[in-house]
């Protein structure tokens, strides 16, 4: 007797419902994570490590300071509420090591300012040169605003009268 194996439909089936069931879940769980590790990448934007501020001052001032001198900072109260990194962005943490403290954006950027340690290029009422597409043109400075870790200035064009508003320190010369 010739008895050919019939295939069990029911259970292929059952199976592969599994597995879209079990699959869907896991782009479920994936999407979430990923929302969260957008919104800590988003969040983190908001905050300065230690080393993030020496290189701001370094590129600055071309000095290079210190993580004592951070830490004295911090200590006193100065630099902000501070926070731990691994805590606060566990999905952004890659490093192994000591820990990374984090200080609030703002309150650095102001203590800096403060301190002398970031000051602008410029100073109201220089001359400068606008170095943009155009060809270059003389520019009074007329106005400074403080935008994160640089500056930017409100000119008015000599030859025109012109004003120009948030143009970037980059675009701005020395005649």
């Amino acid at each position: 007797m010739n008895v050919k194996l019939m295939r069990d439909y029911d259970r292929e089936i059952e199976a592969w419902k599994n597995q879209v069931i079990t699959a869907t879940a896991h782009i479920a769980q994936l999407e979430l994570e990923r929302a969260s590790y957008l919104e800590q990448q988003q969040r983190r934007l908001n905050y300065l490590s230690s080393r993030e501020i020496l290189e701001l001052l370094e590129a600055r001032h071309g000095r290079v300071g210190s993580m004592a001198t951070i830490k004295r900072w911090a200590d006193s109260g100065a630099l902000g509420e501070v926070i731990d990194e691994r805590e606060a962005f566990p999905l952004l943490v890659n490093k192994q090591g000591n820990k990374r403290f984090l200080y609030p954006r703002e309150d650095v950027l102001q203590f800096l300012r403060e301190k002398g340690y970031l000051s602008p290029r410029y100073e109201v009422l220089d001359r400068v040169l606008l170095d943009t597409d155009k060809p270059c043109s003389h520019a009074l400075i007329i106005a400074i605003e403080p935008c994160g870790h640089r500056f930017t200035y409100h000119v008015q064009l000599e030859a025109t009268g012109e004003l120009l508003t948030h143009v970037a320190e980059e675009d701005l010369l020395r005649p």
